[in-house]
């Protein structure tokens, strides 16, 4: 409980002190693939009349089918949309093998290329395989819930719009209890709820306007419709690709230091002075600098069991 009570203060230190362009990022790479798969989600169901974007409609097909209230006999068709959504998020697991904090810390360019070239295979075969265009929805999922550390979903909105819903209710809760009689903590808690309803918001808008270009798209062109959430995805890969060049040497040294905070946290010594001073410079940057970042240090040592005037590793 402890530990999940760090980790909870370091993403919110995550999300209270990321650089501008990791933020726009964010929110760019969330609004892209959520049109995507809008775009995806509309032109499977203009084709097949089944949605490939998320599993719970098929998942209850599967029992309506069972019982002839809906297609009586068609079962096999929305078990194969649940199967190879999840065989899909099971690549992604493979290439993507733990959740990271920043962009450019794992192969998400190779996800989102094997996305685009799901994608592309059904276009190849006029559009007769929707599980393939499920897998590469379990697939692009399962990279950005890796990335953002499941707090981004693109390829369904029943969890955006919770969010959403969910961060304004405490923000209007917040105003009602306080006014604006913030504390420091408050208006830390009230930015988070702010940019997650923004983030949420963008997302659910982009999921929608992805709908219309799909429909428009598939109306306008048939099976070639696919190029376009294909086309913009391999954009993403290769802007990812960039980005991991650029900044090869500062992401090394970004993920070392989480490593080195994430085995203190779990009761495991670091071992040297200069693994303690790069779990230091995490704290900090992930908290801004300054006393957050002294308290932050000061609870890390204290549920560690080390003196206050101790290193973090001890």
């Amino acid at each position: 409980a402890v530990r999940n009570a760090v980790l909870d203060n370091v993403q919110r230190s995550v999300v209270l002190n990321l650089p501008t362009k990791e933020k726009v990022g964010i929110h760019l790479i969330g609004i892209v693939l959520s049109v995507c798969a809008g775009a995806a989600n509309a032109i499977a169901f203009a084709t097949f009349k089944y949605y490939v974007s998320h599993v719970s409609g098929s998942s209850t097909a599967i029992g309506l089918r069972m019982e002839g209230l809906q297609k009586p006999g068609d079962v096999l068709i929305v078990v194969e949309l649940v199967f190879y959504f999840i065989v899909g998020s099971v690549i992604a697991g493979l290439i993507i093998p733990s959740a990271t904090m920043k962009m450019g810390q794992a192969r998400y360019e190779l996800v989102l290329f094997l996305v685009a070239a799901m994608e592309l295979v059904c276009w190849m075969h006029n559009l007769r395989y929707p599980e393939m265009l499920a897998a590469a929805m379990g697939l692009q999922n399962a990279m950005i819930s890796s990335w953002s550390g499941n707090a981004v979903r693109t390829t369904h909105m029943t969890g955006t719009a919770t969010d959403m819903g969910s961060a304004l209710g405490r923000i209007c809760a917040r105003y009602c209890m306080k006014g604006f009689n913030y504390t420091d903590e408050d208006w830390d808690l009230h930015i988070v709820d702010r940019q997650k309803f923004v983030l949420m918001t963008c997302l659910l808008v982009s999921f929608i306007v992805g709908g219309d270009i799909g429909a428009r798209g598939y109306r306008s062109f048939g099976v070639h419709s696919l190029f376009i959430p294909a086309s913009l995805t391999i954009i993403l890969g290769i802007g990812h690709m960039i980005y991991s060049m650029v900044n090869k040497e500062e992401m090394a040294q970004e993920k070392k230091a989480e490593e080195i905070f994430a085995r203190q946290l779990s009761g495991q010594d670091a071992g040297e002075d200069a693994d303690d001073a790069a779990a230091e410079q995490f704290i900090r940057q992930i908290s801004g600098g300054g006393a957050k970042a002294d308290r932050v240090e000061q609870f890390v040592r204290q549920i560690s069991g080390k003196p206050a005037d101790a290193g973090i590793g001890g």
